[in-house]
């Protein structure tokens, strides 16, 4: 296994620059899992205190009232919408009849029906005397009814609840009775207020249509129009009688000035031309004349077939012809002198006609003036008459009306007495008790680890840190008082040896040989059990025949000689007196009772500890125990602590961070990766220790084998 690389995005970076991770539901799974006991607690208080509280609550008992409303509302004005008009929709009606049925009057109403005011148990007497009041009695009534309307119904159910059956059946019976009463005597009062509105509409109007039949009747007299109407209708006749007369005589006056004008242009002695013009053919004279000729022409050529041309008979028949065209011929030589008569006459009716008809025009002009103001008046009292004559029929309709309206509520279901309590209801109440307190504890749970400012997982910090964990090592009850216990000699077939195996393996893949050979622990903050985690690390290296040493670099808090108190204490002579050049390396070295595990305490206490080892002898010294000892364990102090740390990380091969979960925040553990960072070390990971298996262990590590682990000690 290379060189660890670091993830390209991990939860670090967002935390340094103020954000976070998404929502994670397998994290909060786990959270909830590691906290049931918690949970559990809080429900069992929730439930029994719930079920202590339903045991005391006196027993209810229900009835219940099914109505119907009808589709339409049968109201009491039905003919005078205008006068008062309803804009309620469906859903506004049905929602005001529901809120109305529990309103004061009413059920003050149904309290005194039933007896609530009498009833000592709600109403006991008062030391003053004084009678409770009616809003207060109206409440103790309104407090047992609900009504509520069915969705998608016209169906509204009213419920009452009570402390004894029979009453609660009483009170549902008076509720509807005395709604349906109190809606009936409401219709009547708004009958009545209609009713003498209308009447006073209505003598309003009348005053108004006896005054334009007055008025009306002045203008009469005044301009003596008694008949307007018949004398409009005699001239309008006469009007279109002088119209078709002017007309006609126009029509004739420019015919005859037509023909008198082809006359003009015709010879003399052209009869047939004469006789083509229509006027001249009209005359009488020359009409009979032309019917005579015609005539005895006829019977002329009847002759010439019978008798020849000197036959009596036919030579009279010639002489009659010729004597009938002489005629002709002689009238028409004055027919010039008729059709100018006749044209001097036509222009001289057309002219009198013409007059007729202007003045005519003048008489009806004059009589439309008057009828303007007549017909306005006559308008103005058609509508107001009208208007009173309604008002009228619908007073007496309203009268009629208002003993005779349907309701528009329909009793569907009555009353019943039910026997079987209906509160408390404590399946519900401890249902909503056992749901709510674990809303409530998971909120809790979910609050204060939003409010944690540690890695409490393997995945958590993994994703925190972008780096591997190099294994989990459990909490275990010591059977010693050792402060500092061996746990991979003393107890190997434990699940701590076991992690510590893990470590061993894990960062021996770390690279070759000769670059994974010192290792330094440290950790963020102290009591982390960095110290615990190099022995022991060390430990298993020299249990696999690595002859292994562990430096104590940590020369302000040492407590290595705690693991060791048969051979060392805090005065043994150690790293602070090897790098003051007090003793040399091999006097300081000391063989441990584990095979290949040689230990370098601290020493006496320095007053100088960070020069010490900021200076070259201790760069020197790790060089020359890398080049006699297979692995070089060094035990540093807490980072975010001191400085002396960064003074030799230097020196390590890889740097070994030791986080405690649910202890170290997470501001610390950024820092100390920073701070390794900085100063050129290599994080080969880090170790979560002292995690807590009994409880919650899958929330830490939610893969661990907690029931596999090696049953040898290697």
């Amino acid at each position: 296994m290379s060189e660890p690389m670091p993830v390209q995005r991990h939860l670090m970076q967002d935390f340094v620059k103020g954000g976070g991770k998404d929502f994670d539901v397998k994290r909060y799974y786990h959270l909830v899992v590691a906290n049931l006991p918690f949970i559990g607690v809080v429900i069992t208080l929730s439930v029994a205190g719930a079920f202590a509280w339903v045991s005391r609550q006196p027993k209810e008992y229900g009835s219940r009232v099914v109505i119907q409303i009808e589709q339409e509302e049968q109201r009491i004005l039905s003919k005078v919408e205008d006068l008062q008009p309803q804009h309620l929709n469906s859903d506004d009606y049905l929602n005001t009849i529901v809120q109305s049925m529990t309103n004061q009057t009413l059920m003050l109403r149904v309290a005194r029906e039933v007896g609530l005011d009498r009833d000592p148990r709600l109403f006991p007497p008062r030391p003053d005397g004084k009678p409770y009041s009616d809003s207060a009695i109206a409440g103790a009534a309104s407090k047992r009814v609900k009504a509520a309307l069915r969705r998608g119904t016209r169906l509204m159910d009213i419920s009452v609840e009570d402390e004894e059956p029979e009453r609660a059946q009483r009170i549902a019976d008076a509720v509807f009775h005395q709604f349906l009463r109190q809606n009936f005597e409401q219709q009547m009062t708004v009958a009545n207020v209609a009713t003498r509105f209308l009447q006073e509409q209505a003598d309003q109007q009348k005053a108004k249509v006896e005054s334009i039949e007055h008025e009306l009747q002045t203008y009469r007299e005044e301009h003596k129009a008694v008949s307007l109407d018949q004398n409009q209708n005699i001239v309008a006749d006469k009007l279109r009688d002088l119209n078709g007369k002017v007309t006609a005589a126009k029509d004739a006056r420019i015919r005859l000035d037509t023909d008198l004008e082809q006359l003009r242009r015709v010879r003399p002695d052209d009869t047939d031309g004469i006789l083509h013009i229509s006027s001249v053919a009209a005359l009488p004279q020359v009409s009979q004349l032309r019917a005579q000729i015609v005539t005895v022409q006829a019977e002329f050529n009847a002759l010439q077939k019978r008798y020849g041309r000197n036959h009596p008979r036919y030579i009279q028949a010639i002489t009659t012809i010729q004597g009938l065209q002489d005629s002709l011929r002689r009238t028409l030589q004055d027919v010039g002198n008729i059709l100018t008569t006749r044209f001097s006459e036509a222009k001289a009716t057309e002219t009198q006609l013409t007059a007729a008809l202007h003045d005519q025009e003048n008489e009806a002009l004059n009589l439309s003036k008057i009828a303007i103001p007549y017909n306005v008046l006559q308008r103005n009292l058609a509508s107001e008459r009208a208007l009173y004559d309604s008002l009228v029929t619908r007073i007496g309709e309203t009268n009629i009306s208002s003993g005779m309206d349907k309701s528009p509520f329909r009793l569907v279901e009555a009353p019943t007495v039910s026997w079987v309590p209906v509160k408390p209801e404590k399946v519900k109440t401890l249902l909503i008790a056992l749901v709510f307190s674990l809303l409530v504890s998971v909120v809790i749970i979910v609050a204060l680890d939003s409010m944690d400012d540690t890695l409490r997982s393997v995945d958590q910090a993994e994703e925190f840190l972008g780096m591997p964990a190099l294994a989990v090592i459990p909490e275990e009850k010591r059977k010693s008082n050792i402060a500092l216990p061996l746990t991979v000699v003393d107890e190997p077939r434990s699940r701590q040896a076991e992690a510590f195996r893990t470590i061993r393996a894990s960062v021996s893949l770390l690279g070759p040989e000769e670059t994974r050979k010192i290792f330094l622990f440290t950790s963020a903050v102290p009591s982390e059990g960095k110290t615990f985690t190099s022995l022991n690390t060390a430990a298993a290296f020299a249990v696999e025949n690595l002859k292994t040493v562990v430096v104590e670099a940590d020369l302000r808090m040492p407590t290595l000689h705690k693991a060791f108190k048969d051979i060392a204490n805090r005065e043994t002579p150690g790293l602070s007196d090897l790098l003051a050049g007090n003793v040399p390396l091999d006097e300081v070295l000391v063989q441990s009772r584990v095979p290949n595990l040689f230990l370098l305490f601290a020493g006496r206490k320095a007053p100088n500890p960070a020069e010490l080892l900021s200076g070259k002898a201790f760069s020197e010294l790790i060089k020359t125990l890398s080049e006699r000892f297979d692995r070089v364990v060094i035990d540093s102090p807490p980072l975010t602590a001191v400085s002396d740390t960064l003074t030799i990380i230097r020196a390590a091969h890889y740097v070994c961070l030791v986080v405690r979960p649910a202890k170290t925040p997470k501001k610390a553990i950024a820092r100390c990766a920073h701070l390794i960072h900085s100063a050129g070390g290599k994080l080969a990971g880090f170790f979560l220790n002292r995690v807590n298996f009994k409880v919650g262990a899958s929330y830490y590590y939610y893969y661990y084998g907690d029931r596999y682990y090696a049953d040898n000690g290697r």
